[in-house]
């Protein structure tokens, strides 16, 4: 248990203070963790099939695209703790008429899913343009991703981006697409009804 005046070390079990359950006291390893109220919270990306995401993208955040197509990737939608030397993304078509954004781990890992599925033409035709189609882009020191212009007009997208978090990936919309998008939708009841149950 932790020591009279609260503090604990590293491997040592304490409880936590509103359930009461034992937790375990971790030391940082490169940034990938980081320490709450005496717990170790760990940031590192999961894939969408572990239902359980250790770090999930939430919110619509609406950024300048300059000349070179960089903008600013939201602090909020970034990878928590990353050592930015490390915090790689992957760029790729996404569904809708999206580009989607995933952390490098999670891409991987849900492309090698797939490979593991039986052969077939028509998934070796999928696999092929996924990795054509995809490419990795890191986080510059002024917080931004740079995607070449034309790909981004590829989408619609020109002096605004929306970013755009769902789950384990983020969407990339021209702002009035995104708006368009929305609009179409009629109800969300069903939906609505199991989110909240």
């Amino acid at each position: 248990m932790a020591g009279a005046d609260g503090s604990a070390t590293a491997g040592q079990e304490v409880p936590w203070p509103a359930i009461n359950q034992p937790i375990m006291i971790e030391p940082g390893d490169n940034g990938r963790r980081g320490r709450t109220r005496g717990c170790t919270v760990d940031f590192t990306p999961t894939t969408a099939a572990d239902e359980a995401f250790a770090f999930t993208f939430h919110g619509s955040y609406t950024r300048a695209v300059d000349g070179k197509g960089r903008f600013a990737l939201p602090f909020r939608l970034r990878q928590a703790g990353a050592d930015q030397s490390e915090e790689k993304y992957m760029v790729s078509r996404g569904a809708d008429g999206t580009l989607s954004l995933q952390p490098y781990d999670v891409w991987v890992a849900n492309f090698n899913r797939l490979r593991k599925q039986p052969p077939s033409q028509k998934l070796r035709d999928y696999l092929r343009r996924m990795s054509a189609n995809s490419f990795q882009v890191a986080v510059d020191a002024q917080g931004r991703v740079a995607i070449a212009p034309e790909r981004l007009a590829e989408f619609g997208i020109d002096k605004k981006i929306t970013v755009l978090g769902v789950g384990s990936y983020m969407e990339l919309w021209s702002p009035e697409a995104l708006a368009a998008r929305d609009s179409e939708q009629d109800g969300d009841a069903t939906f609505d009804d199991e989110f909240f149950r």
